[in-house]
C-alpha cells in the first residue's frame, strides 16, 4: 500500500494533475503519479522519480539523480522548463518529450546497471523479451541477437529485428553505449535515423562509393553522411557515416544470377558506437515502436 503522504493530490492545482495523469499515460504502462504538497511526481515503477511544479505558463520538471558510485556524494538536481499552451494535449505532448530527452537519460548515468534501467524502458513498453546480464561495468542487452554481417534472413513484414546493446560504465558519469540492429529495410533504418539526428540538407559525402543503382535511393534517405565502401565480395557492404561518428548505417547488397538474370536484394543495419544514453534511448524507443 502506498503512503497516504503521496496520494494526497488535494494541494495540486487542477490543471497540473491533469497533466500530470495523461503525462504518465502517454509514458507507458508503469508510470504512475503522486504527489506532495502541491507538486506532482511521475513515478516508474522501478524507481524513477520525476517532479513536476506549476510556473508562469510553464511545467518545471525537477529530479536528483546519483552520478557516483559513491553513496555518499550527493544526488544532482536535473531540471527543464516546459512552456504550456491552451491546448492541453500540446502541454503533455511537451512534457513527454521533455521528461524523454532531458531527464531520463540522466538516471543512467551512476553506472552501467543504471544505465540498463533506463534503456530497458521502451522495451518493456513494448513488451519485448530482452533478454539482459552483466554488472556495473558492462550490461547487455539481447533480443535474437545476430552478427551485424550476417546475410540477411527472411523476416516477416512487422517481424521485430535482433538487437544487441552493450552499456559500459569504467567509472563515474561515463556511460556510454554501444547498440546494433541489423536486418533492417532502409526505410526501417531511416525511421530508427530520423530519432538520432536532425534533418539535414546537406548533400551525401562520397556518393560515387555507393553502387550505382541505390546511388539516389540512399543520398536522399540520409543525407549529410559520408559514404564508405567496406566490401566487395557477397554481399557488398557499405557504410553511411555520421559526422560524429556516433551513427553508422551500414548497406548491403546481395547479387544472385538466375536463369541469367540477376535478382538483387538489399538490406541495412542501424548501428550506434561510444553513444550517450541519451542517443541510445532515441535509437530503441524508436525501435520498439
Amino acid at each position: 500500500m502506498r503512503d497516504p503522504m503521496y496520494t494526497d493530490m488535494s494541494l495540486v492545482s487542477e490543471p497540473l494533475r491533469l497533466i500530470a495523469y495523461e503525462t504518465a499515460a502517454v509514458l507507458g504502462p508503469e508510470w504512475r503519479v503522486e504527489a506532495i504538497l502541491s507538486s506532482a511526481i511521475v513515478v516508474h515503477r522501478i524507481g524513477l522519480r520525476i517532479c513536476l511544479d506549476d510556473g508562469t505558463d510553464r511545467v518545471l520538471l525537477t529530479a536528483h539523480v546519483s552520478v557516483s558510485r559513491d553513496k555518499m556524494r550527493p544526488l544532482e538536481e536535473i531540471t527543464a522548463d516546459v512552456q504550456t499552451a491552451d491546448d492541453r494535449a500540446t502541454s503533455v505532448r511537451r512534457t513527454v518529450e521533455a521528461i524523454r530527452t532531458e531527464m531520463l537519460p540522466h538516471f543512467g548515468r551512476e553506472d552501467a546497471v543504471a544505465g540498463l534501467r533506463v534503456l530497458s524502458i521502451p522495451l518493456r513498453d513494448a513488451g519485448i523479451p530482452a533478454i539482459a546480464q552483466g554488472g556495473t561495468e558492462k550490461t547487455y542487452i539481447e533480443y535474437r541477437l545476430e552478427l551485424l554481417n550476417a546475410v540477411q534472413h527472411l523476416f516477416s513484414e512487422g517481424e521485430r529485428r535482433p538487437l544487441g546493446v552493450i552499456i559500459t560504465s569504467p567509472g563515474d558519469d561515463s556511460t556510454r553505449v554501444e547498440v546494433r540492429i541489423p536486418h533492417l529495410s532502409i526505410r526501417e533504418a531511416a525511421r530508427i535515423t530520423r530519432a538520432l539526428r536532425p534533418s539535414l540538407s546537406t548533400p551525401m559525402q562520397g556518393i560515387e562509393n555507393l553502387p550505382e543503382e541505390y546511388r539516389y535511393q540512399l543520398g536522399v534517405t540520409f543525407p549529410g553522411m559520408t559514404a564508405k565502401h567496406v566490401v566487395s565480395d557477397g554481399p557488398r557492404y557499405d557504410d553511411l557515416v555520421d559526422p560524429d561518428g556516433v551513427l553508422t548505417i551500414r548497406h548491403a547488397l546481395a547479387v544472385k544470377r538466375v536463369d541469367d538474370q540477376n535478382h538483387t536484394r538489399t538490406w541495412a543495419a542501424v548501428w550506434l558506437r561510444n553513444a550517450t544514453v541519451a542517443q541510445a534511448y532515441a535509437a530503441l524507443s524508436a525501435y520498439a515502436s
